[in-house]
């Protein structure tokens, strides 16, 4: 017995499987499930970004996630402003 406050449970197989059966087959999946990105977080559906675990990397951890979501808002940004760039906000003229 290891005395602990805490643990992180991963399982393998059915526990790591992302839930996408709300996607419809509106999106593109990956063969594990996983709904497949660019490196802007756009899935194959105009508009429709996707991130963290629903991506179905091997990475399961909430700081991915959090980056993912960084990156699809700055892309969501340019998309809804049809920007090819993303606007920095920290070049002040």
């Amino acid at each position: 017995v290891i005395e602990t406050e805490g643990a992180f449970i991963y399982g393998s197989g059915g526990g790591s499987k992302p839930i996408t059966d709300f996607c419809q087959s509106k999106v593109a999946l990956d063969e594990g499930g996983g709904v497949i990105v660019d490196a802007d977080m756009k899935t194959s559906c105009d508009g429709v970004y996707a991130i963290g675990d629903i991506r179905n990397t091997e990475y399961k951890q909430v700081v991915v996630a959090a980056s993912d979501g960084c990156i699809a808002a700055m892309s969501i940004e340019k998309f809804l402003n049809n920007r090819k760039t993303v606007k920095v906000d920290w070049i002040h003229k």
